[in-house]
């Protein structure tokens, strides 16, 4: 009897502490639901129905002087104007959001910076840009740079507006016109953006958000001095050191940039080029120079119309002159060897054409201290420069003295 008394006892207390050990199961998992809800959050963006079938494309955000290049953690296509992305997130975390395919007439449209947090997050375009709405961090975004930045746009709008009516004008210079309207667009960003930048960006210093939006929204040397002294040491050592290492070489680089423009000044020797035809020879400019009377160098690019529109004068002074030893070398500071050569086929220009497929990287402009093109330079028999940078009749009239007088 007591045998059975103590086995239905021991029986009512594996069933008690079974029950037990499912209600603790069943609590643990309506907490870990609960935490996961709470870390979750969707981004939906609405744009015009004409960008439907574009890429939109989610990737940590990296700073522009980083090394890394993460890779999307998502991407989805537009869809009667609509995108969405939803998952979970610990916190408040910058992402790029880029797009492919668009045709760049919405502003911001390409490559949008956008906070990451739990809650719904909602992006809407329009023709001034990008709002942000529905999380606390975007909200502050929002009512400090977003804002700015429409604002901007606005003020721009009309500038542009004005610019081309004053252009319009009898005896308006357009270079002229194009320079103040453009130091005009440079204030509208310095007043808007800067000190909306500042605000936020203060709101979050000491954060990876505040870190990132201090070199994303503006440059270093932009912001005022008070605000720098006060954010800058609140940025991590290392991420300090890679951005002062970026501006080291960018130092380094425009102040060999300035020494070649000395280094070719008139009357200086020639510098090499090393360069390939369109076939993949190997040219140097040292196998020409000496062997023939002059050399006029032409830095241009496929992309250049002022280039394109120098051809015809180019030709006919290689026929012209070609007789008494003018050898004419094409510098293409294009990257794209396609449209290299199919401006090369079209257009048929003048002497030897060679190119790095650098594009502005390109040694040769760094070494003869290109800033814009087109840029001519000519290289007299003794390998000295004779002229730098002459175009149209000028160039027409050195070119004749000089041949004038052998």
């Amino acid at each position: 009897m007591r045998f059975l008394m103590l086995s239905r006892f021991l029986k009512r207390r594996e069933i008690m502490l079974r029950n037990n050990l499912i209600v603790l199961l069943l609590a643990a998992a309506g907490l870990f639901s609960s935490c996961g809800s709470g870390n979750h959050y969707s981004l939906t963006g609405s744009l015009p129905a004409r960008y439907d079938g574009c890429l939109v494309k989610l990737t940590p955000a990296t700073f522009f002087f980083s090394e890394e290049k993460p890779s999307p953690v998502d991407s989805v296509k537009i869809k009667d104007g609509k995108f969405q992305f939803a998952g979970t997130v610990q916190e408040p975390t910058v992402y790029m959001l880029t797009i492919d395919g668009v045709d760049y007439k919405i502003p911001d449209m390409a490559s949008i910076a956008v906070v990451i947090e739990p809650g719904d997050i909602t992006m809407v375009y329009d023709t001034l840009g990008i709002m942000v709405s529905g999380t606390p961090v975007n909200e502050r975004y929002m009512t400090t740079i977003g804002e700015a930045k429409r604002e901007t746009v606005r003020q721009r709008q009309l500038l542009w507006q004005e610019r081309d009516s004053v252009k319009r004008l009898p005896g308006s210079v357009e270079n002229e016109i194009d320079n103040y309207y453009n130091l005009k667009s440079s204030a509208i960003f310095k007043e808007n953006v800067i000190p909306a930048s500042e605000n936020f960006i203060r709101e979050y210093a000491g954060t990876e958000i505040g870190e990132f939006f201090f070199f994303h929204c503006c440059g270093k040397d932009v912001y005022s001095k008070a605000f720098v002294d006060e954010v800058y040491p609140t940025i991590r050592p290392e991420i300090r050191e890679q951005y002062e290492a970026l501006i080291r070489a960018r130092q380094e680089k425009q102040d060999y940039f300035v020494h070649s423009q000395k280094a070719t000044n008139v009357g200086m020797p020639y510098r090499e080029i090393v360069a390939r035809t369109i076939d993949g020879k190997e040219i140097r400019l040292s196998d020409y120079v000496g062997k023939k009377q002059l050399i006029l160098l032409d830095f241009w690019a496929s992309w250049c119309i002022p280039c394109i529109q120098e051809v015809p004068l180019l030709k006919r002074l290689q026929e012209k002159y070609k007789d008494q030893g003018l050898q004419i070398v094409g510098v293409s500071v294009d990257s794209d060897r396609e449209k290299w050569q199919g401006t090369l086929d079209k257009h048929q220009p003048a002497g030897i054409q060679i190119s790095e497929l650098k594009g502005w990287e390109s040694v040769s402009r760094v070494d003869y201290g290109v800033q814009a093109i087109p840029f001519t330079v000519l290289i007299d028999a003794s390998g000295k420069i004779l002229a730098r940078n002459p175009h149209g009749p000028l160039l027409e009239e050195i070119i004749e003295k000089y041949f004038s007088k052998k």
